[in-house]
């Protein structure tokens, strides 16, 4: 994206509106937070992943998606990018998500619901010419990879939203590397999508940092990870060497990490891949003795030295980028053990034991009034 001013470079235009973003979103936040309020639309404590004290108003996704949609509207009429189409994909599929989110939180959605409208975003997008492109002599293999990844990425991030402030630092972490990291061949959609989100995340997270005065919700959730999948897909990490493509796996790595880790250890446990647990990460380093506040710091920094990580990726060559690559996995091979080690709270419902549960000497299934994440 280019304004025809002198003097001003794509990357002063990137800042510009990210702060019109976040200007917009602190303003609108605690707007949606005297509504949900004013309506009742509260959040209220239950089972072991729901511990506030008192019952906290949602509608910060709200906050966060119209700062988002006016300040791209206002983008497309004042200064359209040279690649309009995958910014109005993202903007129609995120608004399916907004809306399918709003209704979970409503009214609790089943998975397959979700999954369905979350199928009918991706393909939105793939429609628009928004999908993965390292194999694009196989476009029904690279058509099924891209529902995938957005399906994915989107339902990390909700996932990952179990603590004040987390999810929405790492989003607004990520959005920093998709715009300062310059990765070669990307779209010019790219940094201005990320810029937009970026700031309109940062507005709301003064307001869900510890003690949050409101939640994202769902309908926060989801939009945020399936914009930061769209984004993952617009740029060309291959061109120094193929094993780049995992870049976006770095960036994005800690709520991606943290939904591996769930889905690993309920499928140990003979567990509901759909239904709520402490498997988390963040859960894990609260029972080593974190504080929220600690732990959303901690894996905050994790998230930006991955982002610095993945920049680094991008520019070795292709058997030292597998060194890195195959060093990182033994990394995560050891932090995965680790974690998976810490002992947990016990819960009360009695589920039938796998021959690993003694290993792991977990809980069986937690049970809340209404499951999250």
């Amino acid at each position: 994206m280019r304004f025809e001013r002198p003097g001003r470079t794509p990357l002063n235009t990137n800042w510009i509106i990210f702060l019109a973003a976040f200007v917009l979103s602190l303003g609108l936040t605690p707007v949606f937070r005297k509504i949900a309020l004013k309506s009742q639309f509260l959040d209220a404590p239950s089972g072991q992943l729901k511990k506030h004290t008192a019952p906290v108003p949602y509608l910060g996704g709200l906050a966060i998606f119209f700062s988002f949609f006016f300040v791209i509207l206002a983008t497309l009429i004042l200064a359209p990018p040279p690649e309009p189409k995958p910014v109005l994909a993202l903007l129609v599929g995120g608004t399916v998500m907004v809306i399918m989110g709003l209704v979970d939180d409503l009214f609790a959605l089943t998975p397959a619901v979700k999954f369905l409208f979350e199928i009918i975003a991706a393909v939105l997008l793939i429609v628009f010419g928004v999908k993965l492109e390292f194999l694009p002599y196989h476009p029904f293999v690279t058509y099924g990879l891209t529902i995938f990844w957005v399906l994915a990425v989107t339902n990390a991030v909700n996932i990952i939203d179990i603590m004040d402030g987390l999810a929405g630092g790492i989003s607004v972490i990520a959005c920093l590397g998709f715009v300062l990291v310059p990765f070669l061949g990307a779209h010019s959609y790219v940094p201005l999508v990320a810029a937009v989100l970026g700031g309109s995340v940062l507005g709301f997270l003064p307001y869900n940092y510890q003690p949050a005065r409101i939640y994202m919700g769902d309908s926060g959730a989801l939009f945020l990870g399936f914009i930061l999948a769209g984004i993952a897909m617009g740029h060309g990490y291959s061109q120094v060497n193929l094993v780049a493509l995992c870049a976006p796996l770095f960036i994005l790595a800690v709520p991606l990490y943290d939904t591996a880790l769930v889905m690993m250890l309920r499928f140990i446990r003979n567990r509901s891949m759909f239904r709520g647990s402490n498997d988390h990460l963040a859960l894990r380093l609260r029972k080593l003795g974190f504080t929220v506040k600690e732990t959303v710091h901690t894996l905050w920094c994790v998230s930006a030295l991955l982002v610095l990580a993945a920049g680094f990726l991008v520019r070795l060559s292709e058997k030292q980028a597998l060194v890195f690559i195959l060093f990182c996995f033994f990394v995560v091979m050891l932090l995965t053990l680790f974690v998976a080690l810490i002992p947990m709270d016990e819960g009360k419902t009695k589920v039938k034991e796998s021959p690993f549960q003694i290993f792991l000497k977990e809980p069986p299934v937690i049970s809340a009034k209404r499951p999250k994440k």
